[in-house]
């Protein structure tokens, strides 16, 4: 009888593990620009080397989301002694009520993110930085 209980437990432990990692959260950081929200979330948390996907949703003051602008995405590790500069930037797509693009971080490390767009005439920027892992 224990060893059907204790097997029993195992499988439970193991299902609930299972579970847990198909549900994981994507990276997500909430940023302001002027009165605007900036909602970034990436596909993988923490971000690792290689390809992520990086969703971006803005929103006006009243909660409207914002369409049909160009948002690009610059991403870049900062300097470090004896390394070439690593910076990138590519252009967002429409994607849903945000947009999207995917980013290749070709190395683990301090990176940072600048989202930048024109909304109304005006140029929104915000930042964030990451740990590639």
């Amino acid at each position: 009888m224990r060893i059907i209980t204790r097997e029993a437990s195992i499988l439970v432990l193991l299902a609930l593990i299972c579970v847990t990692l198909t549900h994981a959260r994507d990276y997500a950081v909430r940023r302001k620009a002027d009165a605007y929200t900036v909602d970034i979330a990436i596909n993988r948390n923490p971000p690792v080397t290689g390809k992520n996907e990086i969703r971006i949703e803005i929103k006006d003051p009243s909660g409207k989301y914002i369409a049909g602008v160009p948002v690009s995405v610059n991403y870049y590790m900062p300097p470090m002694p004896g390394m070439p500069p690593m910076n990138y930037t590519v252009n967002a797509s429409p994607s849903g009520d945000g947009y999207s693009a995917t980013m290749d971080l070709i190395m683990a490390g301090p990176w940072n993110i600048i989202i930048k767009t024109v909304v109304a005439g005006k140029q929104l920027k915000v930042a964030t930085p990451i740990d590639v892992r």
